[in-house]
């Protein structure tokens, strides 16, 4: 068993097989000839996952290689509080600034996403909640972006 698990850690490298999480694997997706620059911290995780999955039918006017840099600021409001203080309504909101940039084709912008939540009475349940509306903003950002660059792209020459 040992010679045969060996014979295999041999031959998978030469069959180009590296495993997802390998030392140097590239932090950049490439979906056609758009990749997507690597977004900081888990809402810009979940922002380039979002972003693929968009990007997967690709953009019109687009036959060269280019690279989309998205940076992301977010931001978790209070809005409405119980008269114990606590709060009861949150809202999550934010904010990408986007450049798209390639050989022929340059093109950037801004797009912005909220969402608010109720906030429940248990004690982690608000933290579930901020994440949850954190996701639902980063796939609304995500979709924003992409038909931004669909319109911004297919109306130039």
């Amino acid at each position: 068993m040992k010679r045969f698990l060996i014979a295999l850690a041999l031959a998978l490298p030469a069959c180009g097989f590296q495993p997802v999480y390998a030392p140097g694997a590239s932090a950049s997706f490439a979906s056609g000839n758009i990749t997507v620059k690597e977004i900081p911290g888990r809402t810009g995780y979940m922002l380039r996952r979002a972003l693929q999955q968009e990007l997967a039918a690709g953009l019109p006017n687009l036959d060269t290689p280019v690279t989309l840099e998205v940076r992301v600021n977010e931001q978790l409001s209070r809005l409405a509080f119980k008269p114990d203080g606590a709060a009861s309504r949150s809202s999550f909101t934010a904010t990408a600034k986007y450049a798209l940039i390639g050989e022929n084709v340059s093109v950037s912008g801004q797009s912005d996403a909220e969402t608010s939540f109720a906030v429940p009475d248990s004690p982690y349940g608000d933290i579930s909640a901020q994440t949850n509306a954190s996701d639902r903003v980063m796939r609304m950002l995500a979709g924003r972006i992409v038909d931004d660059l669909r319109l911004q792209l297919s109306t130039s020459d």
